[in-house]
């Protein structure tokens, strides 16, 4: 969004800016429990992943993006997927792979999570990109792991998305700053402008 001059409007995390985003992308969403948290299913074939963004309710300067598909995987995979969730880790990407365990000792999780620190003002351009690039980084992680690991659907429904993830396998490295920009691929263009 542009000012009178032509100049970007730059404003603070909140909300509306979240909200502008999401109408932006064609997403059809559901509000959290909570102010600032949202929810939609993005199509990234061959699977949908659950997407979860929200501001911090104890740091409101903080916003996360989450993203975990809707399935689990066996326990006994949990090794070789900690394994691979390090050295995606380790590669700098835009989202931090953590494998935790479930309330079904069978089954572990694995979520992608982004985080930014947004202090000051950020304009709706730089907002959307890291977003964008959040996703489109999960998307590829997802991506990876439905080649090397079976995935099996959850039995509950989105309640239990908003789940705190227990037992981290993997090193979250916390936030990045917004202007760490890289640009998501164009193969998932559709599964973040609205296909669903």
């Amino acid at each position: 969004m542009t000012g009178p001059l032509g100049e970007l409007v730059r404003e603070p995390l909140s909300t509306d800016l979240i909200e502008r985003y999401l109408r932006t992308r064609g997403r059809r969403y559901f509000r959290g429990q909570h102010d600032g948290e949202y929810f939609f299913v993005a199509n990234a074939h061959p699977r949908r992943l659950h997407v979860h963004l929200g501001m911090s309710r104890w740091h409101s300067d903080v916003f996360t993006v989450r993203v975990n598909p809707a399935c689990f995987f066996p326990a006994a995979e949990g090794d070789r997927l900690a394994h691979i969730a390090d050295a995606w880790n380790q590669q700098s990407r835009e989202v931090v792979a953590i494998v935790h365990g479930s309330s079904d000792p069978q089954r572990i999780g694995v979520v992608a999570r982004g985080s930014e620190r947004i202090r000051d003002r950020v304009s709706f351009e730089d907002f959307a990109s890291f977003v964008d690039r959040a996703i489109g980084a999960a998307i590829d992680l997802f991506g990876e792991l439905t080649l090397l690991s079976s995935c099996r659907p959850h039995l509950r429904g989105p309640s239990r998305w908003s789940e705190t993830p227990a037992e981290p396998r993997s090193h979250d490295t916390g936030t990045r700053s917004l202007m760490s920009g890289r640009g998501s691929p164009s193969s998932v263009r559709m599964a973040l402008h609205g296909s669903a």
